[in-house]
């Protein structure tokens, strides 16, 4: 029987790779089945370099239809700067229904929508407190001339991407007030039995707010866009104002030191 083993090369090549006996063609296999893995990841990759280029593409197009629009004097770091803490402002505003912040920030007919989206009772509006330095991304979405009531306008749609840890509060009450909001909202979803409040640690939001600035008819109305201007109350109608505030995601993401497991939860169209 020795003898019968050496005179076969693919029994003797089974008992070197540890596969008994298993026949000649599912060996043949493995390499196609590495091959069309290979080929799957490499379509991946493709797939998610292609969408990178496209966003980026999208984002140049806006910042260069802006610069068309606005003029050389327009300033691409100061405009991402003070949107980002434009955002920001909103966001504590629209989380305290506080009507004076909303109607100095924003324009007239949107000023009563973004303020009755913030009376609807909502839970998941109590957990998105983010701040300028919470908002990783500020990025330009379209741009669009407008004319309104005879007047010409440009219009602006921003994404913004906030993330903060639950855990990066200064106080201890402010963290049990997080924890307790949590808990009400896992408690009116589906994923309660699922996740621990005390696990959550990450709420990622993405909101999209268009802002407005209204052109002159010889081209160019310009306002510096300083930090504060968006909350000037003495004159309302200078710098950029918003006219739409929208919640497009939320998502908690659950993280269990004990056991490692990462889980994340998403809520569909929370506003």
């Amino acid at each position: 029987m020795f003898l019968r083993l050496l005179r076969s090369p693919n029994k003797i090549l089974s008992v070197v790779r540890g596969v008994g006996g298993v026949p000649p063609s599912a060996l043949n296999q493995t390499p196609q089945r590495r091959h069309a893995c290979h080929m799957a990841s490499r379509r991946l990759r493709w797939k998610v370099n292609f969408l990178k280029a496209l966003s980026s593409l999208r984002q140049r197009y806006c910042l260069w239809r802006l610069r068309r629009l606005l003029g050389v004097a327009f300033d691409e770091g100061g405009f991402q700067v003070g949107t980002r803490q434009a955002a920001a402002t909103m966001i504590e505003a629209v989380r305290r229904a506080d009507w004076p912040c909303i109607r100095s920030c924003c324009t007239e007919r949107g000023s009563t929508d973004i303020y009755g989206l913030s009376r609807d009772p909502n839970p998941y509006g109590t957990l998105v407190r983010f701040q300028s330095e919470h908002l990783r991304h500020a990025l330009p979405m379209r741009v669009v001339r407008r004319g309104i009531d005879g007047r010409s306008y440009v219009l602006v749609d921003m994404l913004f991407v906030g993330l903060r840890n639950l855990l990066d509060f200064p106080s201890v009450e402010e963290q049990e007030e997080m924890r307790q909001q949590i808990q009400s909202v896992l408690s009116e979803s589906d994923a309660h039995e699922l996740v621990e409040p005390v696990g959550c640690r990450l709420v990622v939001a993405e909101l999209v707010l268009t802002f407005c600035k209204e052109l002159d008819c010889k081209g160019v109305r310009e306002y510096p866009m300083e930090p504060d201007s968006i909350n000037n109350q003495d004159n309302p109608d200078a710098g950029w104002l918003v006219d739409a505030y929208k919640m497009h995601r939320f998502k908690l993401v659950s993280f269990s030191p004990a056991t490692f497991n990462i889980r994340v939860i998403e809520f569909l169209k929370p506003v």
